[in-house]
């Protein structure tokens, strides 16, 4: 893709509304101001909804389980071709029931926005900003877009419920503890995206892990290394308050997940960017190619750029040794009617 057409590159409408301007200014800062109304209504919540919520989230969690792990009956961990015939019928059921856990966790408006590129056009789809659980867990926002498979820790292949979801989504499980297991990933990336559709789309985060989601950080190079089409998409949550980022130096999952079941309603967009066809020299050199895509993202979104990296992440997080429990999250709220981890003054 020239200069050019990157300037070219339709920008998202203003979406106006009473949306707030980013509160953070840091990629691995999480803020949460409240007000005696959110207190209240959180409050409420807790003792009402929010159980109901969560029993619901599990059932439908569970439900999809069944499904999903008939679909790999007799399947290897690593499967060479995709599912076909009744397995198609079972990972369509699972993704039904994974959607009904996401309404069921309180997001009842799940809206799309742009158009899917089929696998023969795009491959590989470009996930980013990355910034909470619910962009992977279930995975919730990949039951809208059809369940494509990700690269993902063969950890999460054994995981009780979730582990089946994943392998239901035909997702590349990578080694951490096998050298040769990132090559094998890579390959079987490339074998798959040179099918010419035969296989569903892979989605992948080039981050590789999470921030507040108020800023691009480096997208590594694995994804770009076919050199085919890719398609950049993105899923923000709309709720004034972040209930959602999960990042290490902010509260831990089970915290962030009571915030989301105490809020009554949130709101997520899955948005598709248009098609990205790479130069030949981006073909060439996949470092090109992952800057000029996470620019156009940049650019589409409006979101600014960091070059912090997971290494300066866990820096923060071995300075600060920041307190991620339920505990410590709901004292900070109820004290001090405010969240901020960390504090500015170990980010600078």
């Amino acid at each position: 893709m020239t200069e050019k057409d990157m300037e070219n590159t339709p920008a998202l409408e203003d979406s106006g509304g009473d949306e707030l301007p980013p509160s953070n200014d840091h990629p691995f800062q999480y803020t949460l101001y409240s007000t005696r109304k959110d207190r209240l209504i959180w409050f409420l919540m807790a003792f009402t909804l929010a159980p109901v919520k969560l029993f619901l989230v599990g059932l439908f969690f569970g439900l999809a389980w069944i499904p999903s792990r008939i679909a790999v009956i007799g399947l290897p961990l690593l499967p060479d071709k995709p599912l076909s015939g009744w397995r198609i019928v079972l990972k369509d059921l699972t993704m039904f029931f994974v959607r009904l856990a996401g309404y069921s966790a309180g997001l009842l408006k799940q809206t799309v926005k742009g158009r899917q590129a089929s696998a023969k056009e795009a491959p590989v789809i470009i996930m980013a900003p990355h910034s909470s659980s619910l962009d992977t867990l279930g995975p919730l926002a990949h039951s809208i877009i059809g369940f494509p498979g990700a690269v993902s820790s063969i950890e999460n292949a054994h995981l009780p419920v979730i582990g089946a979801i994943f392998r239901a989504s035909q997702c590349i499980f990578v080694e951490r503890k096998d050298p040769n297991s990132r090559s094998k990933a890579a390959q079987q990336i490339k074998d798959r995206v040179e099918s010419g559709g035969e296989w569903p789309q892979i989605i992948i985060f080039p981050e590789g892990f999470c921030s507040n989601g108020r800023y691009l950080l480096p997208f590594k190079v694995g994804p770009f290394l076919p050199g085919v089409s890719v398609q950049p998409m993105s899923v923000t949550f709309n709720n004034r308050l972040d209930v959602s980022s999960w990042i290490d130096t902010g509260p831990g999952l089970v915290a962030i997940w009571s915030l989301l079941l105490c809020t009554p309603i949130s709101s997520m967009t899955v948005e598709w960017h248009p098609v990205y066809h790479p130069s030949e020299e981006e073909k060439k050199d996949p470092q090109l190619y992952a800057r000029n895509v996470r620019k156009t993202m940049s650019r589409y979104l409006k979101l600014p750029t960091s070059d912090m990296t997971y290494s300066d992440l866990k820096d923060i997080v071995k300075q600060t040794k920041p307190d991620a429990s339920l505990f410590a999250l709901w004292k900070n709220i109820i004290t001090k009617g405010f969240v901020e981890m960390p504090a500015k003054k170990h980010l600078y």
